[in-house]
């Protein structure tokens, strides 16, 4: 099992578990901040937490590839 930001992502199980909980969590935190920037009309800091919002995506993405890159390492031969 591997523990990312406070979510354990293990067997194939909790893959769906642990993909809800990241979007959960990124757009709590980037997808709010994004919502707020729209909201107060403000064009720079729109375009600054969008960019965040498309690094958090980008960054689970990898993490889950990572993730699945060291279960397949990790599992035997045949």
């Amino acid at each position: 099992m591997i523990k990312r930001r406070g979510v354990v992502m293990g067997n194939y199980e909790n893959v769906e578990n642990w993909a809800v909980l990241r979007a959960q969590q990124i757009l709590m935190r980037e997808g709010m901040d994004l919502a707020v920037s729209v909201r107060d009309a403000n064009t720079g800091a729109v375009r600054a937490k969008g960019k965040l919002l498309a690094m958090a995506i980008a960054a689970s993405l990898m993490e889950a590839s990572a993730s699945s890159s060291m279960r397949n390492d990790a599992s035997p031969s045949m």
